[in-house]
Parts: C-alpha cells; sequence; structure tokens
C-alpha cells in the first residue's frame, strides 16, 4: 500500500491504488543545504512576495516579449501586404516565384536553428536576442531595394536567420520565468500579439496606400518596409538593454526577489539556465515521443498557417473579391478573432486544468468547419464566405498551446531547447511547403490549397488526441511506481537540470 510522500513541488498527484492524493509539498522547515546561484532550493517566501515577483514578470517582461512578437508578425505579414500594392509587378514575379519567396524565408530560418539552440545556451539570452532583432529590422528596411526574384530571395533567407530565434526564445522565456500552472495564460497573452501585430501591420497600409505617391520614388509596399524595419531596429536595442539572462540577474528585481523567482522556477521541475551542452538530454529527447509529437503538430499546423499568412489578402482579393485597399480593411477583423479566441484559450486552460488537448482538438473542429464552408459556400454568399474566412483564424491556438505543453513538460534545460528546435524544424518546414498549395493557375479557388487545408487540420486533430492519450498513460504508470524515498533526497545544483525522465515525482500537464 502506498505512502504518503512528496513527488514534486507544488503539485498534488493521484495515488490510482489508494485513491488518495500525494502532497507535493515540501514543508516549509526543511533546510536545504545546497544552493544555485544565490537562491537555495525550498526558499520560504509569503504569497505577497510570490505575487510581487509575478507582478513585476507580468508588467515588465511579459509586455516586452508581446512587444517584441508584435514588431515580429508585422515584419512578417508585410510581404502579404506588398503582394496587393505592387511588389509582384515591380519585382517582376512570375508564376509560383511570389510563392517561393514566401517559402524561402523559412530555409534560413531552418538553416539556423541548431546554431541559434548551442547559442541560446552559450550566449546571455536577452543580448543575444537584441542583436538578432536589430539585424532583422535592419534587413526588413533592405526589402525595399529589392529588384527582382533573385535579390528579393537572398533578402528574405537572411530575414530569416534573424528570425530563427524568436520563437524558441520566447518560448524558454516562459519556462524560465513562470511556473507551470501560470504559463498556459502568459503563453497565450505573446502568442496572441501576433493578431495585434497584423492588426496594426493591416491600419498603417490601408493608412499609407490612401495617400498620394505620385510624386514619390517609393512604392507604397517599399514605404511599408521603411516604416517597418526602423521600428524593428530601435526595439532590438531596448530587448538588448531590457531583457536579463536568468531570474538571479534581472535588473527590474531586488536580491531577494532574485531569490524568489528563482525559486518559483525551480519548483517547476523543469530545468533551469545551464550553459553546459548535455549530449545525454539531446539523446534523451530524440528517443521521447512527446517532441516528436509536436513537432509534427507544428509541422502540420504552419501546413495551413504558412500559406494562410502569405496568401490571405490574395484569398481577400481573388478567390472574395474585393479591391486590395479594401481587402486590407476587411482583413482586420480576423485580427480580433485571432486575438480574442489565443487569450480565452489561454485564460481557460489556466482556469482549469488539464484541458489543452480538449481545447486544442474544439479549435480545429471549428477551423475545419470554417474552410469547409468557405470553399464549398456559393460564390454569391458573400458574407457567408467572409465569415467562415474569419472563423479559420481561430487555427492558432492549438500551436500556442502546444508551445506551452513544450514549456510545462519538458525538462531539463538542453532537452528542452532540443525540443525547442525540433518544434520549430516541425514550423520552418510547414511555412516553407504551406505556400506552395497556393498554384497560380489554380486562383481563384485555389483547389490544392483547400484540399491540403482539410488534410493537415485533421492530421493535427488525430496527434492531438495521440498525445493525450500518451501523457495520461504516462501519469499512471508514474503513479503506479511511485517512489517512497524522495522526500529524503538531498538536491544539488546539478540536479536542479534533471530531465523530465530522470524524475519520477515528475507529472505531465495535458
Amino acid at each position: 500500500m502506498p505512502t504518503n510522500s512528496t513527488v514534486g513541488m507544488g503539485e498534488l498527484v493521484e495515488d490510482t491504488a489508494g485513491g488518495r492524493k500525494l502532497s507535493a509539498a515540501v514543508d516549509d522547515d526543511e533546510k536545504r543545504s545546497e544552493e544555485l546561484g544565490s537562491a537555495p532550493f525550498g526558499l520560504v517566501y509569503s504569497s505577497k512576495e510570490d505575487a510581487r515577483v509575478r507582478w513585476k514578470l507580468d508588467l515588465i517582461l511579459l509586455p516586452m516579449m508581446v512587444c517584441t512578437y508584435v514588431l515580429n508578425y508585422m515584419d512578417k505579414v508585410a510581404l502579404s501586404e506588398a503582394s496587393i500594392f505592387g511588389i509582384k509587378e515591380d519585382l517582376n514575379l512570375l508564376g509560383q516565384q511570389y510563392s517561393w519567396s514566401s517559402s524561402i524565408f523559412y530555409l534560413g530560418y531552418l538553416v539556423w536553428q541548431y546554431p541559434s539552440s548551442h547559442l541560446m545556451q552559450k550566449l546571455p539570452i536577452g543580448r543575444y536576442f537584441g542583436v538578432l532583432i536589430f539585424l532583422w529590422g535592419l534587413t526588413a528596411c533592405t526589402t525595399a531595394f529589392t529588384k527582382d526574384f533573385a535579390t528579393l530571395c537572398v533578402n528574405r533567407v537572411f530575414l530569416g536567420v534573424f528570425e530563427s530565434c524568436m520563437l524558441p526564445i520566447l518560448t524558454i522565456l516562459i519556462s524560465q520565468y513562470w511556473t507551470r500552472e501560470e504559463q498556459p495564460l502568459r503563453t497565450s497573452l505573446w502568442w496572441s500579439a501576433s493578431a495585434v501585430g497584423s492588426f496594426m501591420a493591416d491600419a498603417i497600409t490601408y493608412g499609407l496606400s490612401g495617400s498620394d505617391h505620385s510624386g514619390s520614388k517609393y512604392a507604397v509596399w517599399q514605404v511599408v518596409y521603411l516604416v517597418f524595419g526602423p521600428m524593428t531596429m530601435f526595439w532590438g536595442v531596448v530587448v538588448f538593454l531590457g531583457v536579463p539572462a536568468s531570474p538571479s540577474n534581472a535588473w527590474f528585481f531586488s536580491k531577494r526577489e532574485r531569490d524568489v523567482a528563482t525559486d518559483r522556477v525551480l519548483k517547476n521541475h523543469t530545468g533551469i539556465k545551464n550553459t553546459e551542452y548535455k549530449w545525454n538530454q539531446v539523446w534523451e529527447c530524440l528517443r521521447d515521443p512527446q517532441p516528436w509529437i509536436l513537432a509534427i503538430h507544428a509541422f502540420l499546423q504552419c501546413l495551413q498557417g504558412g500559406g494562410l499568412t502569405s496568401f490571405s489578402k490574395i484569398v481577400l482579393t481573388q478567390t472574395l473579391g474585393y479591391t486590395s485597399r479594401h481587402a486590407t480593411l476587411m482583413a482586420m477583423p480576423s485580427n480580433a478573432i485571432h486575438l480574442v479566441s489565443v487569450v480565452f484559450a489561454g485564460w481557460f486552460c489556466t482556469r482549469f486544468k488539464n484541458t489543452r488537448c480538449y481545447v486544442m482538438v474544439a479549435t480545429n473542429i471549428i477551423v475545419l468547419i470554417g474552410a469547409v464552408l468557405v470553399d464549398n459556400l456559393p460564390q454569391s454568399n458573400h458574407q457567408g464566405r467572409l465569415a467562415s474566412f474569419y472563423i479559420i483564424y481561430v487555427n492558432t491556438v492549438p500551436f500556442g498551446l502546444g508551445m506551452s505543453m513544450l514549456s510545462s513538460n519538458i525538462a531539463g534545460f538542453t532537452k528542452k531547447s532540443t525540443a525547442s528546435v525540433m518544434m520549430f524544424l516541425g514550423y520552418c518546414l510547414g511555412q516553407f511547403t504551406g505556400p506552395q498549395f497556393f498554384i497560380t493557375h489554380e486562383a481563384p479557388q485555389f483547389q490544392t490549397a483547400f484540399k491540403g487545408f482539410y488534410s493537415s487540420v485533421a492530421a493535427m486533430i488525430i496527434f492531438e488526441i495521440v498525445l493525450l492519450i500518451y501523457i495520461k498513460y504516462q501519469n499512471h504508470r508514474r503513479d503506479r511506481r511511485q517512489v517512497q524515498e524522495i522526500h529524503n533526497v538531498n538536491i544539488s545544483g546539478d540536479d536542479l537540470d534533471l530531465t523530465d525522465w530522470q524524475q519520477d515525482s515528475f507529472r505531465y500537464i495535458w
């Protein structure tokens, strides 16, 4: 008969054999002799101190992450804005060349993922992040001066290299500063910033397109890049100076608050910043089904999302029949749906524990319905097809929740970094492939694109169910073999970078 034992900081784990709950809290009077930096594992602090640290993170670091992703997405959708304001004509893009100019961005993104994972571990994360943000802003500026398909492709490859750090770093920052219970909402907040970025890009482009450019040597699409690029360069300097390397040296914390912030994260049991690259954790990651499922899930998500990002304005103009300027305006409600759905999903999964996989499945069913309606409603039903087009934009919810599951369920810094690379390799391949489903001669119906859309959404639902079953099985297996002596284990600095496989007390969130 199992007895009560400590099984993991800050959690309650169900004892399936006896039907009792095993407390995961460590007694406050239990003194730890081992230390990590200046913060002892098991530090005693009040709920007010915990709340103060959380509020500082939410009011200082989280807005910086949100602003970064806003600017990132403005740069990302700039090509879609340019597609209906003359870039194809000015650069003489023929056939599938526009699709390739969109896809080639992810070649650079893909190539730099592995080197970036090493640099993220070796360098202060804020410094590395800030430099790349500045460089991608500079590269965005130079897009305005490309002359043909070849120079545009070279520009897009470098843009992909400099933006490749974005999602992995934001995912790691979430796991470094917030508890597992806090992560879904915070991940959803910065992920929803893509809607804000897209809205701002639409609004700025709409304003620029209404101006008289007859006397200007720059076309509307060039001005778009010359406005977005410098904004990003300035923000790169802010990130370089403002994002700390870890909780233990965050400039906005007092010494006591740094200790509390570090201890909060140690209770996640998901690893801390460690400059040692542990090859045993890489090997474990490659043998773990979870990172592979999340990587395939990301690929399928971006197979649909990649085409939608680059071709949304073209769908509005060619498939739904709006003018270029009107299409920019009509795209704005989709951003509101994107924003509300992502934030609501994050709140819901924070409020109701272990609902992430269910929410992912539910939102993909909604996406599938929207895509079917856009493709099959009569062309004369403009309002119905437009409303269905808007519904599709809840499709960003599953990817955001997938990232939060990676943050919460993969432990060990090197393993988490490797899993992030795997997930974003899937992201790159999906974004690279997605635009190719939009075949020029199939306009305005784009039959191949919609068939690919249906298939990817259906496959995502299957993998989400597989992930749910796997996680439940793993938790049940761990419950059955619960270790009795955990409360007597001494925790050392090295032990704090254990993987989830190395901790029998670890329970996965689903």
